[in-house]
């Protein structure tokens, strides 16, 4: 929020990297952010699938290349943790 608030004051642009959830709530009232990054985590990086699936339940993906703010007006984060999700790690300690 700081460095948006810096930025606007100088007439700057700000395009967060990594965006997420979690971002596009911050992002979404910026009036000097003109996009955000949406990161590709499927395995071919051609199907649209939300960056904490299946981790997250109910993330936002983009439409025709846009996050409306509509499916961010939940409460919190609009996302709830997937409470069936195995969460084992893929290698051995």
């Amino acid at each position: 929020m700081e460095i948006a608030a810096i930025a606007k004051a100088r007439g700057q642009l700000v395009v967060p990297h990594g965006s997420s959830v979690y971002s596009h709530h911050a992002v979404i009232t910026f009036t000097n952010t003109p996009f955000s990054e949406f990161l590709m985590t499927s395995p071919d990086c051609a199907t649209l699938r939300p960056q904490f699936d299946p981790i997250l339940l109910g993330e936002p993906v983009p439409e025709r290349g846009r996050i409306h703010k509509s499916v961010l007006d939940k409460p919190g984060f609009g996302v709830e943790l997937n409470r069936d999700c195995n969460l084992k790690r893929p290698y051995q300690h």
